[in-house]
């Protein structure tokens, strides 16, 4: 069936792969991304839609497939795939896979994503049929080896033709995501080799009296091989994932088989192959199925036979039937992946093939009839017009029976075993449509949460925590102390947060040195700084759950000050000058600011000039002079990082009056 299906969608193949060969390509599942990135040179994807949009052969499509396969372990899958290569190999016509396969789940999913091969395979063949093979498609014959596998084999000179009027699309995506298998037009052509029982025909004949005057006798029928034309139109089977849960892995569909149209007539390939074309019973007209050759003795109505009537009889038929299916739900739980095939209730290859019987249309048309006379008797002209008319009119009465009683297994055997089973390699039956959920890939967006930490925890300070969005607050809480924490927001990808703390009531936040960190899930650290705000970016959605959570730290500050003078001398010489050297220091671990410096010199001392002030790197004295000479005092505010120094040097001249000490 795949042999047959494969050759009549790929004019001028010839597909020859075992029951082997198929299940083991049927029993492959493919990773999406390791054929993406095969397909792009092997360089990993970033962006999907560039390699799904690019055009390719099938050939490529199964050189990329056999390299995944074999990498994956899968030899025989490689091994039946690579004996496609000789029949595919010269098709030259390009695909695109972003017209077959729809993704929009974000690169980090697809990982996680398998496609079975065969499925990929067999749409890759209906897109190629699509895009690149003529309106009217070349018919395969079928051989009698082909036949009676097929269970055809009361058939001769089968032929099949098949278009796909849409390819299908299949879809890795969210909630909504709509799918549908191709939308195919098929058309079979073939003899009957069982001829028509014409026994009841001879017997509706013998003894018909025509408007009292003659009657007939001696009837002899031979007929033709039957030849029909089947067409089915089949539109696409269709469905939209109506609802996904990853706890219970299960996926709800809603989807319908696709509409049904089947035809026994004649339809011009003109308009049957024409993939604009919408067909009606309209587009129908009747085929000639059989002749019958009818040779009726003509006698009087004293028995006295007069002549022989030879009346040429073309017999045509016409048939239409349609079925509608209606939409269900339907729920697939995992393991996955499964195939499950929706059946739409009365519409059914055996309901259809009812249906095209009972509306099959007859219709007998005359040739020109040839009298003969018999025992060279001479007699009034004979009333033929009567005659043939009233064969005719007996003969559609019987003929019906007759015929049924061949088309009708005929057409169960050509729709239900050949028609409906073909369609079904496409996902698509008579009444009936098979979905197949491959797998469930998660899609994560990380959540961010601020969280409070004091140290020591017992501190009693309490803060306002913020996540925000630009100007709008996302998630907040109010006077919160150690542990105190923000609900988490679901971020969106590559967008920047901004995560900060206020001081809440009573709480001076100079008091408290900040620092933050944001770690994952797994206890990573994803990143950190000090200060009591930052921003952060999320990340691209992935496959796994991502769950950041951010702790803003404030710690009391500490510091140990120490501070020295000295002017370098153990005596002073009254009228003599001198400078004094203070020096600050931080040890740490906390920078200080604003410490202040006070410092009032002894009687007897004044300044002889402004006192001056530097610092170490990173520190900073509030002036760098000051004072007067004359003044006796000192004052000013120091910036010390842990380390840091402020050197503040005093000039100062001792009274020559006695008195002054």
């Amino acid at each position: 069936m795949l042999n047959l299906l494969f050759s009549t969608l790929l004019p001028g193949t010839n597909i020859n792969l075992t029951a082997l060969d198929w299940n083991s390509l049927a029993a492959a599942d493919v990773n999406l991304n390791a054929l993406l990135t095969q397909l792009n040179g092997g360089v990993v994807v970033s962006d999907p839609s560039q390699v799904l949009n690019a055009n390719i052969t099938l050939a490529q499509l199964q050189a990329a497939l056999v390299s995944v396969l074999q990498a994956d372990g899968q030899t025989a899958a490689a091994n039946a795939l690579n004996l496609l290569t000789p029949s595919i190999g010269g098709l030259t016509g390009n695909i695109r896979l972003a017209d077959l396969l729809q993704v929009s789940l974000p690169p980090g999913s697809l990982a996680n994503v398998n496609l079975d091969v065969l499925d990929l395979i067999t749409g890759g063949v209906q897109l190629y049929n699509f895009r690149n093979v003529v309106t009217t498609p070349t018919p395969v014959t079928l051989t009698t080896a082909q036949l009676a596998p097929l269970g055809l084999g009361g058939l001769a000179n089968v032929r099949i033709w098949a278009q796909v009027v849409e390819p299908p699309t299949y879809n890795c995506g969210p909630v909504g995501t709509g799918f549908h298998s191709a939308a195919i037009r098929l058309k079979l052509d073939f003899d009957v080799a069982q001829g028509l029982t014409l026994a009841p025909l001879v017997s509706a004949l013998n003894g018909l009296n025509i408007g009292g005057l003659v009657s007939l006798a001696g009837t002899n029928i031979t007929a033709s091989l039957l030849h029909l034309s089947v067409y089915a139109d089949i539109a696409r089977a269709e469905g939209t994932i109506n609802a996904v849960n990853l706890a219970s892995n299960a996926v709800t569909l809603q989807a319908r088989p696709g509409l049904v149209n089947l035809y026994i007539g004649t339809i011009a390939d003109a308009v049957f192959f024409n993939r604009t074309a919408v067909l009606t019973p309209a587009s129908v007209t009747p085929i000639t199925a059989t002749s019958l050759a009818v040779t009726v003795g003509v006698n009087l109505l004293a028995g006295l036979r007069v002549a022989d009537v030879d009346i040429p009889l073309a017999v045509s038929l016409r048939a239409v039937a349609t079925a509608t299916p209606s939409t269900q739900s339907v729920v697939f739980t995992g393991p996955f992946k499964q195939t499950r095939t929706l059946t739409s209730g009365t519409v059914s290859a055996t309901a259809l093939v009812t249906s095209l019987v009972n509306s099959l249309e007859l219709q007998i048309t005359s040739g020109t009839p040839v009298v003969r006379l018999v025992n060279n008797l001479i007699v009034l002209p004979l009333p033929v017009g009567n005659i043939v008319n009233a064969v005719v009119g007996s003969l559609l009465q019987t003929l019906r029976p007759v015929v049924t009683a061949v088309v009708a297994p005929v057409l169960s055997a050509v729709l239900g075993g050949v028609v409906d089973n073909l369609l079904g390699l496409l996902g698509i039956r008579i009444g009936q449509a098979v979905f197949t959920v491959e797998s469930i890939s998660q899609s994560c967006a990380a959540t961010v949460q601020l969280v409070k930490t004091l140290a020591p925890t017992t501190d009693t300070g309490v803060f306002n925590l913020s996540v925000a969005q630009g100007a709008t607050v996302l998630a907040s809480v109010a006077n919160v102390g150690n542990n105190g924490a923000t609900t988490a927001v679901v971020t969106a990808p590559g967008t920047i947060y901004t995560l900060a703390e206020t001081a809440g009531t009573a709480t001076v936040l100079s008091r408290y040195a900040s620092t933050w960190e944001c770690k994952d899930q797994a206890g990573t650290t994803l990143t950190s700084g000090t200060g009591q705000n930052f921003t952060f970016t999320s990340p691209a959605l992935s496959a796994q759950p991502l769950n950041v959570v951010c702790r803003i730290t404030n710690r009391t500050r500490q510091a140990d000050l120490s501070i020295t003078k000295s002017d370098g001398s153990g005596t002073y010489t009254p009228g003599g000058t001198a400078s004094y050297v203070i020096t600050v220091s931080n040890a740490g671990p906390d920078a200080v600011t604003a410490a202040q410096v006070a410092d009032t010199l002894p009687a007897g001392a004044t300044l002889s000039a402004p006192w001056t002030c530097s610092a170490s790197a990173g520190s900073a004295c509030s002036a760098a002079s000051g004072g007067a000479a004359g003044s006796n005092g000192i004052s000013l505010g120091v910036d010390l990082i842990n380390g840091g120094t402020a050197t503040i040097t005093v000039p100062v001249i001792f009274s020559a009056d006695p008195a002054a000490y």
